[in-house]
């Protein structure tokens, strides 16, 4: 998600950009102005060439791109530099925070902006975007619907191919465009989202191998599949919108206007109602027939992870910054309890019985709560940095990756043993099951898909396992 100070100043100043507008402006502050090259970023919004970049900007009535991208850079640094006691920062420190070479971040704000940094800084951030606005003049309305749908095509074809297995069992499929969310329909079909392919990848489970894209907005993140399976519901994060995906047909038939960037998403059971948590600190259910919104509820902080109860009628939510796992009532959309955790929640998903709630803690584990009593029964430490969860068709193992280590460890569901840990590589993402093939898909945003064979079904263990393993720690609390 893009830095919320820098988020909050830009979407202010520019309160006329359409969807695709805010799009190219939250790419780019989500690296700080650095995406790399206009070639990058057109990629990332899903755009055919350079020149669709270069109309979009000019409809939106931004500046061109590399002056863009260096009033990103510099917006950046002022507000860090603000956030500095007494609002005194140098250049040369915030250029080594951002591993640039201190002579050319002061070339870029004197390009950028006509003024040294000191003298910038003495007139202020307000006068910075006073400066900014000079470059940037709303157009009139004439962006139509139909000539930014015009800027919008196909995107580049994924490049796919077979990569050479990390050990025996594994089979890894190169996808660019950093795979991320993976959701699986029954044996046949799965869908993995390229947040940085502005598309959506197709996995032929049953011949097991990717047959196509479906070409989306900026930044696809998470997918829920419904339950009758007709459609999947896609959330694409700088759009604020949630796209409908006809599953027969592989293309997109409709979107839902969310407020707010839409991360993780789930379907209740019934099919009736669709969740969604957004940038915004909020929960909002909504009717997946027309889009409209049921009900919305704050949260604590921002939701990157939801799990629904077996039963149905609870929803957890899991607030990274604020430490806790919220207990939602879904009809009333109402927080029933809060599991003050500490650290950092991320995945989690509810035992088939409904009794334990597994949560991947980025920070300090893997927490187990029982949920009869609230109580937090069990921390494995050696999860440090853990961030996705899944669990297996068997029920019998959680998959917990480790996105800062490039590992998957593999749990025992029942007496919460680290039973492996297997070294991807990488930034291994959201998990998903291929029931027929016996396998656990992982996209990973280094730029591929690793299919494991479910724990119990390897052939050979891993050579190096024994110094992957880590002691195993139970601590209770």
């Amino acid at each position: 998600m893009p830095p919320l100070a820098l988020a909050l100043l830009l979407n202010r100043t520019l309160p006329w950009l359409t969807v695709d507008g805010r799009a190219v402006i939250n790419t780019l502050i989500c690296d700080n102005g650095r995406v790399g090259s206009a070639d990058a970023l057109r990629q990332r919004l899903g755009l055919r060439s350079r020149f669709q970049l270069n109309r979009l900007l000019r409809r939106e009535g931004l500046p061109p791109y590399e002056e863009l991208a260096g009033w990103v850079c510099v917006f950046y640094w002022m507000l860090k530099a603000d956030a500095k006691p007494g609002g005194d920062a140098s250049l040369r420190a915030l250029a080594a925070t951002a591993r640039m070479d201190v002579a050319s971040c002061y070339r870029l704000v004197r390009r950028v902006t006509g003024r040294s940094w000191t003298k910038l800084r003495d007139a202020g951030t307000e006068a910075a975007v006073a400066s900014f606005l000079r470059r940037a003049l709303p157009r009139r309305a004439a962006a139509t619907r139909a000539a930014r749908a015009a800027a919008h095509g196909t995107p580049v074809a994924a490049a796919t191919e077979l990569l050479p297995p990390v050990h025996d069992g594994l089979v890894r499929v190169a996808l660019d465009g950093c795979p991320y969310g993976v959701a699986v329909r029954g044996t046949d079909l799965a869908y993995v989202s390229r947040i940085r392919g502005a598309a959506l990848e197709r996995l032929d489970l049953a011949a097991g191998r990717l047959a196509g894209s479906i070409p989306l907005g900026c930044t696809p993140t998470c997918i829920a599949f419904a339950p009758s399976g007709m459609f999947a519901y896609v959330s694409v994060h700088y759009q604020d919108e949630i796209a409908v995906i006809d599953t027969a047909q592989h293309r997109q038939t409709g979107a839902f206007r969310v407020p707010g960037d839409p991360l993780p998403l789930l379907v209740s059971p019934t099919g009736r109602t669709l969740f969604v948590t957004t940038n915004e600190d909020s929960l909002v259910s909504l009717c997946p027939s027309n889009g409209r919104i049921l009900s919305s509820l704050r949260l604590p902080a921002t939701s990157h992870h939801l799990a629904l109860h077996p039963a149905g009628g609870r929803l957890y939510v899991s607030t990274r910054a604020a430490g806790s796992v919220l207990e939602v009532d879904t009809a009333r959309l109402a927080v029933l309890r809060t599991f003050q955790l500490g650290g950092w929640p991320q995945g989690i998903v509810v035992n088939p019985e409904g009794t334990l709630l597994y949560c991947a803690n980025e920070q300090h584990g893997f927490d187990i709560v029982r949920l009869a009593t609230g109580k937090r029964i069990a921390t494995l430490e050696p999860l440090h940095g853990a961030v996705s969860l899944g669990l297996s068709p068997d029920r019998g193992w959680l998959y917990a990756g480790l996105v800062h280590t490039g590992k998957v460890a593999v749990v025992n569901a029942a007496t919460f043993e680290i039973a492996d840990v297997i070294a991807t590589g990488g930034h291994p993402r959201e998990f998903g099951f291929d029931r027929r093939g016996g396998r656990v898909i992982v996209p990973n945003e280094a730029g591929w898909i690793d299919l494991l064979p479910l724990h119990g079904r390897r052939v050979e263990r891993l050579p190096q396992r024994s110094t992957l393993r880590p002691p195993i720690a139970l601590s209770a609390s």
